[in-house]
């Protein structure tokens, strides 16, 4: 895959430029905003790995840089102090993925190869802290998915099934494989999902149907 990558630090630059020297990907670097925002303008879509500094303005500067190009961007932004709070508001720019910046070598190519396809990269941790402080699910939705009511009933029963291999953590392709249809077609199925149960993202579809387990248990 090619993968772009942007950071105001040099030694993060050359630090994850070294994470692929071994690698067969194709590595773009930039350290100016103004270069990358002209790359992007040319650019169809783009793999980029977005390093989040501290400075007061690094935010907002990015948030401006994903809001204008977020048609074109799949971002993992990385960070030296990452937080639940700054990862809630980095999916909420349409981010796909959030994590430190130093970063396990292969876990870092899973989560490009993860948000290459389209889906989300998040940690343990910033996923149940969504799970804890989500207010998006209402009191009528927080039911057991075995139950004959509730948003669930939304679902077609192929739907269904797609759904609960998501909430295993399966990826699209042994999705495909186990339900013995193509890849294509789970990609489409989970379209119809995200639009009938409100969601944007699988992260936000798992959490949905976690919160309707955890609340048929009590």
């Amino acid at each position: 895959m090619d993968i772009s990558v942007f950071s105001l630090n040099p030694e993060v630059s050359q630090h994850l430029m070294g994470e692929f020297l071994e690698t067969e990907h194709c590595i773009q670097s930039y350290s100016s905003m103004s270069e990358l925002q002209s790359t992007l303008e040319s650019k169809t879509s783009i793999l980029l790995i977005y390093h989040l500094g501290l400075r007061q303005n690094d935010e907002s500067d990015f948030a401006s840089l994903q809001t204008l190009f977020k048609e074109k961007l799949n971002t993992l932004v990385l960070t030296n102090t990452p937080s639940s709070e700054q990862g809630i508001r980095m999916l909420n720019l349409n981010v796909r993925g959030y994590a430190n910046t130093y970063l396990e070598q292969d876990k870092l190519i899973m989560a490009l190869s993860v948000i290459e396809k389209g889906e989300i990269w998040a940690g343990a941790s910033l996923i149940q802290y969504m799970l804890n402080h989500s207010t998006n699910v209402t009191e009528n939705q927080l039911i057991s998915l075995d139950s004959k009511q509730g948003f669930y009933q939304l679902l077609t029963s192929r739907e269904q099934e797609i759904a609960q291999k998501i909430l295993t953590g399966l990826q699209n392709k042994l999705i495909a494989d186990e339900l013995h249809i193509t890849e294509r077609t789970v990609k489409a199925h989970l379209s119809t999902i995200y639009k009938k149960l409100d969601v944007r993202n699988r992260l936000e579809l798992t959490i949905k149907l976690q919160k309707a387990n955890r609340r048929s248990l009590t």
